[in-house]
């Protein structure tokens, strides 16, 4: 009988006795009902929203809870691009986008809950929840989306979103007319990459008086940041017409037809009307049409918008 050596036969026992015991950090569930799905899945509409619940307690009493970040990567890039013949997913250009980052006061427990854009062009899209304690220790949950689109290797870009009335907390005023997203105060307040991408922003109007947009330059807003400077247009263009505009040489030329069309102020739309046609140019010379297709006024109110945009 051969014998192995003693200390052979416990140094596996001293690893596992040895190794430091692994120290607590945040614990991060999602919270799931008929409204909040945590799911990953793949998303079916343009434009989509997803509705998350977050909830995370403290590893240990004396670490509480200090930080949320809330972040988004797109793979390709949540923006329109124009596909190769050799085109590799995996090869392709990425975006993230911080939906939230804030500090709050020391707590052992902290719930969130928010209505999330999900992206408008075709790809995948990974949502992250990150707590952090006052010792610097973090809890994580992830979501992921995909979004398939059989009309992705078309000249430009189109989806329909509601934008809706600034007010209560999350509401989401704030359009990014590249990538389709809305976004609430909350994701531009403090966050400068965000600031760059909001083109238009909600206007309340009142009982009588139809909503409308303005451009993030507008000084009425008074927002805290330098806005993007995307020109608006008005033109006589119907509803019907709207869908006729489907190459990128229609939608820069109807775009320079009406250039000289001001709105007054140039950067305010004034009461908007269903069925409204809005041309528009961004700042890195993106061209394309705005339509009116609801205002809702019950409810939250809403402008639901579709846009085509060249790539």
């Amino acid at each position: 009988m051969r014998f192995r050596p003693a200390s052979l036969l416990l140094f596996p026992i001293c690893l596992t006795a040895c190794e430091p015991a692994l120290e607590s950090g945040p614990r991060v569930n999602f919270v799931g009902s008929s409204r909040f799905n945590p799911a990953s899945r793949r998303i079916t509409t343009i434009g989509d929203t997803i509705a998350v619940k977050v909830f995370a307690e403290a590893g240990k009493d004396d670490a509480p809870l200090t930080h949320l970040l809330i972040k988004a990567e797109y793979q390709p890039a949540a923006y329109p691009i124009l596909y190769p013949s050799t085109y590799k997913e995996s090869d392709a250009p990425r975006s993230s986008l911080i939906y939230l980052d804030t500090t709050f006061q020391r707590t052992g427990e902290f719930a969130f809950q928010s209505v999330q854009p999900a992206r408008t062009t075709a790809g995948k899209e990974v949502w992250t929840y990150t707590f952090t304690d006052s010792e610097g220790k973090t809890g994580v949950r992830s979501l992921y989306l995909r979004l398939g689109r059989t009309d992705s290797a078309v000249a430009y870009h189109s989806y329909t979103v509601p934008l809706q009335a600034p007010g209560a907390f999350g509401r989401r005023s704030f359009l990014a007319l590249r990538e389709g997203f809305t976004l609430p105060s909350f994701s531009l307040r403090n966050i400068p990459d965000n600031q760059k991408l909001a083109d238009l922003v909600y206007v309340p109007g009142n009982t009588t008086i139809n909503p409308g947009l303005a451009t993030t330059t507008d000084t009425g807003l008074k927002l805290p940041w330098t806005g993007r400077a995307t020109e608006i247009h008005p033109t006589p263009l119907t509803a019907s017409a709207f869908g006729n505009y489907a190459t990128t040489e229609d939608l820069t030329n109807i775009v320079n037809q009406y250039q000289s069309q001001k709105f007054t102020p140039a950067t305010r739309t004034g009461p908007l009307t269903k069925g409204q046609v809005i041309a528009f140019k961004t700042p890195d010379n993106k061209y394309g049409l705005l339509l009116v297709q609801d205002i809702i006024t019950t409810g939250i109110r809403t402008l639901v918008l579709q846009v085509r945009i060249t790539k």
